[in-house]
């Protein structure tokens, strides 16, 4: 009973994870998660949209507070929206935000 359980609870829990990646494919070339909003840009060309989501404080150089704003960006790629967040000038996520 245990052998048919295990693999329908491991198809269960991917599906509920949430829709994140690592890369975008835009075309020919990727954009990653690291990358500088630049990078994003050449590869993927301009957003669709751009919304500051809010800011983030960073501690550097002991005590040092650095302020960084969030921002969205919407990209439609294969008739599909993606949401990717900067913080500061770097990709830290990129989530399926629907279908067109």
């Amino acid at each position: 009973m245990n052998k048919n359980i295990t693999p329908l609870i491991l198809c269960a829990s991917i599906l509920i994870l949430p829709n994140v990646s690592h890369a975008l494919r835009c075309g020919t070339k990727l954009a990653n998660v690291g990358d500088l909003k630049h990078e994003v840009l050449l590869a993927c060309g301009r957003p669709n949209s751009k919304e500051t989501i809010g800011y983030i404080d960073k501690v550097q150089n002991g005590d040092r507070i650095k302020v960084l704003k969030l921002e969205e960006w919407i990209l439609e790629k294969s008739n599909k929206y993606y949401s990717l967040v900067f913080e500061g000038n770097r990709l830290i996520t990129i989530e399926r935000a629907g279908d067109k």
